[in-house]
């Protein structure tokens, strides 16, 4: 399961009098890493926007095939356009892909500088090396995050900041730097960085920006995980191995099921208490019980989280899938335990057999989880 996460925020803002902005971001994520691809289009408005989109979404494509960081910039330089009158591109570009183990790389074409936030520590500019290719100077960079260091890029509508406003040559890159330092020590959340830096920006245009502006936070952290429990092992000696297995793990802790709940109380020997919270819904009402997170039903709730995931949830509905989600949305890899156990009460019904039922349920939520960037584990007892 993921032992490390990257979280990724950004705040933009239009030129003044465009209703769209002309940078683009796309964010992608593989099983070892997570890409982040920022373009400032040439000019400003739809065009620009259209030239940006274009970058990110080609240079993103290419991330799926087998080609080294080298040759995307290589296949980027070569396919974007170029404007004949003035000899620049139409999009600038930074790529930045940051691994799971904590590794960076980076490349830029004709953008502002990147600054690394380390937690308690002045921000710092990254060393980085040139490199000609077609004719064009590319920077690249390599480095290394710590648990909770972050990343800060922005585009030039946020160096620029104040042209003609009072800044005769705009904020500058010293001049966010210096301002990072000053700040970001007291601003816990990327969140709150990038609206700040983003904010400050806005305040030297005076409200009326004279360009597009982007500011993006990516934060490196442990990652945070859950496991959900649900169903009795198909052989009843693997009771206490399943169990003991379950409350080993670290993160947050759920159990879906009746029958399973009831096993893995009387193994704690704890108290199962209904939620009066959640009576009043269609599904069954969800328990709390010490030493876990969450108790639910089984296979009604697992559905309806199913369901809810694929089809949206009902507005201001507060019900045991909708609390489910709440606490594996909140996460980054989630490990299903599943017992196969059959379900007696289905037997000679007419309704599906226990076990595939429960199956079925399962992986389809996983799957569902995984499009969302999750990384899933299934284990069957």
């Amino acid at each position: 399961m993921k032992r490390f996460a990257v979280d990724v925020t950004s705040r933009q803002f239009s030129k003044n009098g465009e209703d769209i902005c002309g940078d683009a971001i796309k964010i992608s994520r593989t099983p070892d890493s997570t890409i982040i691809v920022m373009s400032d289009g040439l000019g400003s408005g739809v065009k620009a926007n259209v030239l940006a989109t274009m970058t990110v979404e080609l240079a993103t494509g290419l991330f799926t095939g087998e080609l080294s960081l080298q040759e995307i910039v290589e296949t980027l330089i070569a396919t974007l356009p170029v404007c004949k009158w003035r000899n620049i591109a139409y999009s600038t570009f930074s790529i930045v892909r940051i691994y799971d183990t904590g590794h960076v790389t980076v490349a830029q074409y004709d953008s502002p500088i990147l600054l690394h936030l380390r937690s308690g520590n002045r921000p710092s500019t990254i060393k980085s090396t040139k490199r000609t290719i077609m004719e064009r100077t590319i920077r690249e960079s390599h480095f290394r995050l710590s648990p909770n260091d972050a990343v800060l890029l922005f585009s030039d509508g946020i160096v620029y900041a104040g042209v003609g406003e009072g800044l005769p040559m705009g904020w500058q890159e010293d001049g966010i730097l210096e301002y990072v330092s000053q700040t970001a020590p007291e601003l816990s959340e990327c969140t709150e960085i990038a609206d700040n830096v983003a904010e400050t920006a806005l305040g030297f245009w005076h409200e009326r920006p004279g360009d597009d502006g982007t500011v993006l936070c990516a934060r490196y952290r442990k990652a945070v995980n859950a496991t959900l429990l649900t169903g009795p092992p198909h052989n009843r000696e693997l009771v206490g191995k399943m169990l003991k297995d379950f409350m080993a793990t670290k993160g947050k802790k759920i159990v879906c099921g009746g029958t399973t709940s009831h096993l893995l109380a009387d193994h704690l020997d704890a108290k199962l208490v209904p939620d009066e919270r959640y009576i009043d819904t269609d599904l069954p009402p969800i328990a709390r019980m010490d030493g876990v997170d969450l108790v639910t039903e089984g296979i009604l709730t697992l559905s309806r989280a199913s369901e809810y995931l694929a089809k949206g949830r009902p507005k201001d509905r507060i019900d045991a899938a909708t609390t489910l989600l709440d606490n594996l949305e909140s996460v980054d890899g989630i490990t299903f335990m599943v017992g196969t156990a059959r379900n007696p009460a289905h037997q000679n019904t007419g309704l599906p057999d226990s076990i595939f039922l429960r199956r079925t349920v399962v992986e389809k939520l996983a799957k569902r989880f995984e499009l969302l960037g999750k990384e899933t584990e299934l284990r069957y007892y």
